[in-house]
């Protein structure tokens, strides 16, 4: 069984981002009791590149951050959990503007400078007049003044049982930085260039152009590997946020190493933030890492890591931890992906199943169902004699998948 408490990195109490502030709302949207709206507003304006879902049935929100993408600057950051606003027609776009204009009357900025972000259920309006009476509740000045992480990753929350945050302190053209992320989502999570809600800030100085071209790359080696039920959402997004408090010298500056360096900090926080996710997939009970290696083309091994991921047969087996390996070679072989049957390797965690195409004699299967009671599975798929390799996250299928979803909005 997954022991979720332990999958938060602790977090000090005086780790902060500057250049940013924290206010957490109960607006009603669903519950009264659950703090449901989030604002993060930075001191001055804040570099932002963002990725959004591909689904075509968006929110609204994604269309007013579509026509945003290329301004690049941000001021206010709102999130709203219990309500998607997806498919809500033109009365759901008029109340995203609504809130942008609320937003940049209280905090004196640009409608461009201001993110909305949204999810929950979908089909159904947002209560704006309760939504827009929050901004008339507080003074800015007085009310913004602290981070709290934990409360922000609880408002954001829906489905999820436990907040995710994980944070790291770096170095970037010899200046100390600090990265912190968070992160929601627990099903509905297949996404094809975002992720359910992930925000990832830094206080250290990073272009708008920079932040484009190292947060494609990021998304692909963290959110784009993970998989718990094969559905994308309609308001998946990830952000990439620096409050330029650091001065980390000027772009032209800063050698190819420094800026490899950065990405693969900022890579480290994407891929513990999506692991977070698989491993509170809904009703999940294991975290399954699949490793396939020798592919031909590169897209092939993420086709096959993928099928095997989304496979309910294999999923299934390996929450009852049934040694049915012949349902992972049944999910490679469904694929497009070039393959040569005679040099597929199959191990599960340290026991190899098939060598170069060969069933191995005498291969313990009770090792391999003892193996399967852990938390922690690692499938490994070697193709053969290809250069390319892909490697994904998703989690086991229970019982308990079906109960989450089938009573999600009661």
């Amino acid at each position: 069984m997954i022991d979720r408490k332990n999958k938060i990195k602790f977090l000090p109490e005086n780790y902060k981002i500057s250049g940013l502030a924290i206010k957490t709302f109960k607006a009603g949207i669903k519950k009264k009791t659950k703090e449901d709206l989030s604002l993060v507003v930075f001191n001055e304006l804040a570099n932002i590149s963002f990725v959004l879902t591909k689904s075509k049935t968006f929110a609204a929100n994604i269309k007013w951050l579509k026509s945003i993408r290329k301004h690049g600057k941000v001021k206010v950051l709102f999130v709203n959990s219990e309500n998607a606003n997806a498919f809500t027609g033109k009365i759901g776009y008029e109340n995203v503007k609504k809130i942008v204009l609320a937003a940049a009357n209280k905090f004196n900025c640009k409608k461009e400078e201001v993110i909305i972000s949204s999810t929950g259920v979908i089909g159904e309006q947002l209560p704006i007049d309760k939504i827009i009476n929050i901004f008339n509740q507080f003074e800015e000045k007085k009310s913004f003044s602290s981070q709290n992480w934990s409360s922000f990753a609880q408002s954001i929350m829906t489905t999820d049982t436990f907040p995710k945050i994980y944070w790291k302190n770096s170095v970037f053209n010899k200046k100390k930085i600090k990265i912190l992320g968070v992160a929601k989502g627990s099903g509905m999570i297949a996404p094809n260039m975002a992720t359910m809600l992930a925000f990832i800030f830094t206080d250290a100085k990073i272009p708008h152009s920079l932040l484009n071209k190292i947060i494609k790359e990021i998304v692909d080696k963290s959110f784009n590997n993970i998989t718990v039920d094969s559905d994308m959402s309609t308001s998946d997004m990830f952000c990439l946020i620096a409050t330029n408090k650091v001065n980390c010298g000027r772009l032209k500056d800063i050698n190819a190493s420094n800026i490899e360096r950065l990405k693969t900090d900022l890579e480290e926080v994407a891929i513990e933030l999506a692991k977070m996710i698989v491993v509170d997939g809904e009703g999940a009970k294991k975290l399954i890492e699949i490793n396939v290696s020798g592919a031909y083309k590169d897209m092939d091994a993420k086709l096959i890591a993928m099928s095997i991921a989304n496979s309910p047969l294999v999923k299934t087996a390996i929450a009852g931890e049934d040694a049915n390996w012949g349902r992972i070679i049944m999910a490679i072989g469904k694929t497009k992906a070039k393959i040569k049957q005679e040099e597929i390797s199959l191990k599960i965690g340290r026991y190899s199943i098939v060598k170069d195409g060969e069933v191995i004699k005498n291969y313990n299967e009770r090792n391999i169902s003892h193996y399967l009671k852990g938390s922690k599975i690692n499938l490994f798929i070697n193709l053969g004699k290809g250069k390319y390799n892909s490697r994904v996250w998703t989690c086991d299928l229970t019982k308990k998948y079906i109960e989450i979803n089938s009573e999600y909005r009661s």
